[in-house]
């Protein structure tokens, strides 16, 4: 478990330094990450506990701000956006301080600017994160007769695409489930699930989990006991692996908490259409981290 957690961490700051490059800007250095690269530079990061934007041209940077005097904003990024971008013909008024919008503007003029300009994230025709995650689960699923919690840990690997079907995603998923004290129950669980993102903001996803199909390989271990001997019980460790097609249902949310990354906490096998449960109330939670590969 400590060699899992520490590829989780080194993964996680691998992939919030790789994407960042220090910037000066009013003598002030920052940390910037590049998230449009061209003629126009689109930069930004959270920095004090806020997002900056800056755009670059030609070794010029830029901060994109919209201060509010007097309980109205001023946009004053909307001028600073038509400056950088005169030559061009395209109007600012429509434009919010946002990375999905600045970074539609950013790129639609790059495009005008040069016909072979490509923005290689939203070209590709499918994408990918690798996720870990860490929780607990009642196991309902399985006889757990004094409803057990036990912990978890597990990995899984999504496709995704900007082009088609943006809202939808499929993963391959794995989870082992330790036995607890009282359960003496462990589980390996390869699925097949798809998701569906309810909510789909650039750093906030709400989505619905299905789990299509599942092959458990599992290990329990039980007593017999002889009701009129209570000393003469069997110990029983029984292995085996099994094939199911649950569907069932889960929800969770999804926060961008680097470039490329996500905070993530599910609540998963809340119910299943196919696969009977022991009668409990589901316990199975799961926090983790997600990125782009």
């Amino acid at each position: 478990m400590k060699s899992l957690f520490t590829i989780f961490i080194a993964l996680f700051v691998f992939n919030l330094s790789s994407a960042q490059e220090n910037h000066t800007y009013q003598g002030d250095t920052y940390s910037l990450i590049k998230t449009v690269d061209g003629e126009l530079v689109l930069l930004y990061n959270i920095i004090d506990g806020r997002y900056r934007y800056f755009i670059a041209k030609n070794g010029e940077l830029e901060e994109l701000l919209n201060t509010k005097v007097d309980g109205e904003y001023k946009r004053e990024y909307q001028a600073t956006l038509q400056n950088f971008t005169s030559d061009k013909d395209i109007p600012t008024d429509r434009i919010n301080l946002t990375l999905a919008s600045l970074k539609e503007f950013t790129i639609q003029y790059n495009t005008l600017k040069d016909k072979s300009f490509e923005d290689l994230e939203s070209k590709r025709d499918y994408n990918f994160r690798l996720g870990f995650f860490g929780g607990i689960s009642n196991i309902i699923y399985t006889a757990n007769p004094t409803n057990e919690t036990a912990p978890l840990l597990g990995a899984e690997w999504e496709v995704y695409s900007y082009k088609k079907l943006k809202r939808n995603s499929a993963f391959v998923q794995f989870r082992y489930v330790f036995e607890s004290e009282e359960y003496k129950y462990s589980e390996a669980n390869f699925s097949l699930n798809y998701r569906f993102k309810v909510i789909n903001l650039t750093d906030f996803h709400f989505f619905v989990d299905t789990e299509l199909f599942n092959l458990r390989f599992y290990n329990e271990k039980f007593s017999i006991v002889d009701s009129a001997d209570p000393s003469n019980n069997e110990k029983i460790n029984r292995t085996g692996s099994e094939l199911n097609f649950p569907v069932s249902f889960g929800a969770g949310i999804a926060y961008r908490i680097t470039p490329n990354g996500f905070l993530t906490l599910s609540y998963n096998d809340v119910v299943s259409i196919m696969e009977d449960s022991n009668g409990e109330f589901p316990v199975d939670i799961t926090l983790g981290y997600k990125f782009k590969i």
